[in-house]
């Protein structure tokens, strides 16, 4: 009963995720302003093209500020964020870097008629490797459609994600750096390598019982299909790379594969400023694993806000399943507030849930377990921002922390969770930028505190460039600049390549405090971009042999080069 009451009293105080704009909308608001560039802000194209590229071969990013332990785990879809513009928009990016690493993306976005929209996204990245033998590539395909009418509305996402890593056959010295000697985890063969594979189709459908387009009543109807899958494999005669066998003496093409059908139905009541939706879901899921199979229907109760009053947006979501699952929650929420030139929000989140099924067990001919017994894990998270627009020395302020109870954690080839998987992060961080005639200063310092001192506890960097036009006509825009840096030390991990997850076994070994120093230069010709940057620089004169993870060291000097157009028709 206490369970339940906690259901409905955060209904009201949770994030509405599934939502960016209802089909039952009152009004049409363009995400896409003509302004609107893929690449972002001028003074920051080389980051947001070129992203940080780093030797790990999973989510798992030690210098990103905000940070989730569930990046420990797996490498997942990550969706985009729905966007809708009457004004057909098409864009491309592209970057690369000496050390062959590439990302790319194309996005497309058009209504095709007043109550029709439709977004595409394709994006890739590929690294051909900073160690000998090891790379990996990634695609991700996301389609997107909304219609509405006076009677019936509907969101439609269908998304496609692949991930394929070959990894280094773990031989000391096996590394295009001859001063740094690497041992991976349990990978004899060069040829070994993970493949993950995902495919997302979810189908939004509102029916409502009124004609008038100010207020809406009505029911819900939600289909959803999700498969994951993720193969390991080593080519060779297993006796010659382990000496034993659990299945299969040819290879090693161990596998596991989630699928999951779920319905939500219930009902809906919308107007001008007030929008809000409950009901029932069920869901089936089948895990396989070669040897085990397992499967179950869970049973959920749902809900979600969307409030827009005086100024303060709150969005809510929160979700309780008492069938199959008992016991799972989640409730999330986002409010925010605008004064003038300052924005306030606040974002909150409990999550209880059992381990992941592949989690839970696992049969291959490298490494087997089955974890029997079910606890619930608790995940909760507190965000909080203060973004001033002034026009002096705009800064942001941000804190955040997320607290992780019995977490799954991998340790010594099997899975543990017990009151010893706690972990923890505790975050703060200021930024600003200055602007005086053609100077840019930015800067942005941030620190944190992490369980078993996993992420460095200082985070700082800085940008000074010159920021203005070229040439008589002033028509080439460009920043030009160096950006310098202070990463402190922190405890590496290994990571464990069959399961596609990292161990929390202590290595003895630390990331040392280290220097950054890059240069950048970016030019803005109208809707083309383009930027050339000299990254890791400090790589040249710094004492070498440094790591971001176990047998994975940080990436050596290198050229980068990008470009990016935005078409409006």
């Amino acid at each position: 009963m206490k369970k339940w009451a906690l259901f409905i009293l955060f209904t009201s105080f949770c994030q509405l995720i599934s939502l960016a704009q209802s089909p039952f909308g009152n009004y049409f608001q363009d995400s896409l302003k003509p302004g609107h560039r893929i690449s972002g802000k001028l003074d920051s194209v080389d980051v947001n093209l070129a992203y940080y590229q780093h030797t790990l071969p999973s989510d798992f990013n030690p210098f990103t500020f905000i940070f989730s332990y569930s990046d420990l785990n797996t490498s997942w879809l990550k969706p985009q964020v729905k966007r809708f513009s009457a004004i057909p928009h098409i864009a491309f990016e592209y970057s690369m870097g000496s050390r062959l690493d590439q990302f790319g993306k194309i996005t497309y976005t058009q209504a095709l008629d007043s109550n029709t929209f439709i977004q595409f996204d394709y994006i890739r990245r590929n690294n051909g490797g900073n160690l000998r033998n090891s790379s990996f590539e990634r695609n991700t395909v996301q389609l997107g459609l909304m219609h509405r009418s006076k009677y019936y509305g509907t969101i439609l996402d269908v998304s496609f994600y692949g991930n394929s890593n070959q990894f280094s056959n773990g031989l000391i010295g096996d590394s295009v750096r001859t001063d740094i000697p690497i041992l991976l985890q349990e990978v004899e063969k060069q040829n070994a390598g993970n493949k993950t594979k995902e495919l997302h189709i979810d189908w939004k459908n509102y029916i409502s019982f009124t004609k008038d387009s100010l207020q809406k009543v009505g029911v819900i109807l939600q289909p959803r299909l999700d498969i994951k899958n993720q193969r390991y494999f080593e080519r060779d005669t297993v006796e010659k790379i382990y000496g034993f066998s659990n299945y299969d003496t040819i290879n090693t093409y161990d596998y596991w594969e989630l699928s999951s059908l779920k319905l939500n139905g219930g009902v809906f009541y919308k107007n001008r400023s007030f929008n809000i939706e409950a009901g029932l879901g069920a869901r089936y899921w089948d895990y396989d694993n070669m040897l085990i199979h397992q499967d179950t229907t869970e049973v959920s109760g749902f809900a979600a806000l969307d409030l827009n009053v005086k100024g303060y947006t709150l969005n809510a979501l929160a979700n309780y399943t008492f069938v199959g699952a008992n016991g799972e929650t989640k409730i999330l929420a986002d409010l925010k507030k605008s004064f003038r030139t300052n924005i306030f929000s606040v974002n909150a989140g409990f999550i209880s849930q059992y381990p992941e099924n592949y989690q839970r067990s696992y049969y291959g001919n490298t490494l087997a377990y089955n974890w029997g017994s079910k606890i619930l894990s608790t995940r909760t998270t507190l965000k909080l921002n203060w973004n001033s627009k002034n026009r002096f020395v705009p800064f942001f302020l941000q804190a955040f922390m997320e607290n992780n109870s019995k977490m799954p954690v991998f340790i010594q080839n099997r899975w543990r969770q017990d009151t010893l998987t706690s972990l923890n992060v505790l975050g703060v961080q200021a930024g600003f930028e200055y602007s005086f005639k053609k100077l840019l200063i930015q800067g942005r310092a941030s620190y944190r505190e992490s369980t078993g001192d996993l992420l460095p506890n200082w985070l700082i960097s800085g940008r000074i460039a010159y920021n203005g036009g070229l040439f008589k006509a002033k028509k080439l825009k460009t920043v030009t600049g160096i950006e310098v840096g202070y990463i402190s030390h922190y405890q590496l991990i290994d990571f464990v390549p069959q399961i596609n997850t990292y161990s929390l076994l202590s290595t003895g070994q630390q990331f040392r405090d280290m220097m950054k120093l890059h240069f950048f230069t970016q030019f803005d010709l109208g809707y083309f971009r383009w930027f050339i940057r000299v990254e890791n620089i400090e790589q040249t004169f710094v004492k070498p042999g440094n790591f971001e993870a176990l047998g994975y060291p940080v990436t050596r000097l290198q050229f980068r080069f990008g470009v990016s157009w935005d078409f409006f028709n």
